[in-house]
């Protein structure tokens, strides 16, 4: 949901909010305050409002009739169009600066936005004025108000953005989820969209965990990959050839494992009040200076560098633990769950029934208090369950390539595509496929295109023995080149190579046959038409002379 309050340039938002102001009709865009989306903050940083060939309006025409579909009724689309609506005002809250006690203190500059917010979620205004400004320390015995600064202040703005879009978000995929499958079924299809491995002009936080996303799936890939090659293997009851430890070997344990990795010192560090970016960083090389997967910066700049399977990609560490501590706070919720919106009050007091349930099982935990739920750590069991999960399905993998990064017709970028297909896994897995026999066809595939190449007598063997005679004939045996399985012949690239040059030869020496037994036919034909005009001819001289010596 980090997509929300910032874009990298030439990317967009989600598009869900382009097409709400292309599409919506006028006056329920008056009503809610809404203008173009030059005008809003979350929108126009990426500077691509406008996409080619992509009709905002009419997807918006299409994604209410699917809303429809799935039973929603006019009062939960209008407040799924005030939520968003509420969110793009929100960025385009601003703050100024006071000093107090020697302290930096945030204010908001206008609250021309703040209210339109209030209005559209049917909140009070002053107290949603107070969850942006402040962060609220919740005691035993009272609520501890701490002013924020300015740039405290935009984070909690953002932050309270991206909960709103998230919790919406939820609650449609709950409710797609509910009619697509009302009742509970063993059998039942998943679609897994992951986002790609991602190496912009500066990393933080989200494109490390995306990444470390990709890390994770991409050896669940491998995984299954290296899986499915052992059961065809001892499906055909061939010798098994164990894959490299290269293909094993990852940064993940180095990012995830404790209790060093990069993902619990930054937990760690989170619940420290005195640590910072700076801390963490510190502690990362400390403890992964001299790891193969790490690199330090040669100068001392805020960043540190993880050699990924894709490539190396450097990480800016700023912010890194306020973007983990990125949760849903109390007061945000208390004031949401309160709304007049039914929608919103109703996503909300289900995420604060969540909280405090969270709490109340902390709470009674023995031994020492357990840290507060981070952004990495709620990450990291998304993903582990999504990974049990896939694991107990049945798993097609789908790779999409783009040909080129403008996305053009008949234009294929090579290296555009080799980086996508690195990227993706697609050349690892030839190179698991590679370890063994890539090459397999079944018995009757096989002596369908190099069955002449034993010669007459294959025609009256069996298929597995006519498989045997021809790689005999052509490979040699024995052979390492090749394996003969129960079904299935399995070859080496290079027996493949063999069997199809004296394939091609095979060929080319019975085109040539045919060419000159066709010519050799040719030629007897014309002989033979000769040979009857000659007889012709002689016929007709020999008559003319016997008639001028009757005459003479």
């Amino acid at each position: 949901m980090n997509c929300v309050p910032y874009q990298a340039h030439g990317e967009r938002n989600y598009h869900v909010f382009y097409e709400l102001l292309a599409g919506l009709p006028m006056q329920q865009k008056e009503e809610m305050y809404l203008q173009e989306a030059e005008s809003y903050f979350y929108l126009n940083q990426g500077r691509a409002c406008d996409i080619l060939g992509k009709e905002d309006g009419q997807d918006f025409l299409v994604l209410v009739q699917a809303l429809k579909g799935i039973n929603l009724s006019e009062d939960q689309l209008t407040s799924t169009w005030a939520v968003l609506a509420a969110i793009l005002q929100l960025g385009n809250i601003c703050f100024t600066s006071y000093e107090k006690e020697s302290y930096e203190h945030a204010a908001i500059a206008g609250d021309t936005e703040i209210q339109i917010v209030a209005n559209l979620l049917c909140v009070s205004a002053d107290f949603l004025q107070s969850a942006v400004t402040h962060r609220v320390t919740v005691t035993s015995y009272d609520r501890i108000f701490t002013p924020l600064s300015v740039e405290g202040a935009i984070d909690a703005r953002d932050s309270i953005a991206k909960t709103l879009y998230y919790l919406l978000f939820e609650w449609l995929l709950l409710r797609i989820n509910e009619w697509l499958a009302p009742w509970e079924s063993d059998c039942a299809l998943g679609i897994v969209d992951i986002h790609g491995f991602e190496d912009l002009g500066v990393n933080s936080l989200e494109q490390l965990c995306i990444n470390f996303a990709n890390e994770h799936l991409q050896r669940f890939f491998s995984q299954t990959v290296i899986a499915q090659e052992e059961e065809e293997y001892s499906q055909e009851q061939l010798a098994w050839i164990p894959i490299s430890k290269m293909y094993s070997e990852s940064c993940l344990d180095f990012i995830a494992a404790k209790p060093h990795g990069i993902f619990r010192i930054l937990d760690d560090q989170t619940s420290l009040t005195q640590a910072t970016d700076h801390t963490f960083l510190q502690k990362c090389h400390y403890h992964h200076g001299n790891s193969p997967w790490y690199t330090k910066p040669k100068l001392p700049l805020p960043v540190f560098t993880v050699k990924h399977y894709a490539g190396p990609v450097t990480y800016q560490v700023h912010k890194f633990l306020n973007k983990n501590r990125d949760q849903l706070h109390p007061e945000v919720l208390d004031i949401f769950s309160q709304s007049h919106l039914k929608v919103v009050s109703h996503i909300f007091q289900k995420a604060k029934a969540s909280y405090s349930q969270q709490r109340e099982l902390g709470a009674r935990s023995k031994g020492p208090k357990p840290q507060a739920s981070t952004l990495v750590a709620k990450f990291q069991q998304s993903l582990q369950d999504l990974t049990a999960k896939l694991k107990r399905s049945h798993v097609f993998f789908i790779r999409c390539i783009t040909p080129n990064p403008k996305k053009l017709s008949n234009i294929f970028d090579v290296e555009y595509v080799t980086c996508q297909l690195r990227h993706s896994g697609i050349l690892e897995a030839i190179h698991i496929r590679k370890e063994g026999y890539p090459v397999r066809l079944p018995f009757q595939n096989f002596l369908a295109r190099y069955g002449f190449l034993a010669g007459q007598r294959h025609s009256c063997l069996e298929e597995r023995e006519g498989c045997v005679a021809v790689l005999s004939h052509v490979v040699g045996n024995p052979s390492d080149l090749y394996q003969i399985g129960l079904t299935k012949v399995f070859l080496k690239e290079k027996a493949r190579q063999l069997l199809e040059r004296r394939w091609s030869q095979r060929q080319s020496w019975a085109i040539v046959t045919l060419q000159r037994k066709f010519r050799c036919l040719l030629r007897r034909r014309r002989l033979r038409v000769l040979q009857e005009k000659v007889t012709i001819i002689q016929a007709h001289f020999r008559g003319y002379q016997a008639r001028s010596g009757i005459k003479g």
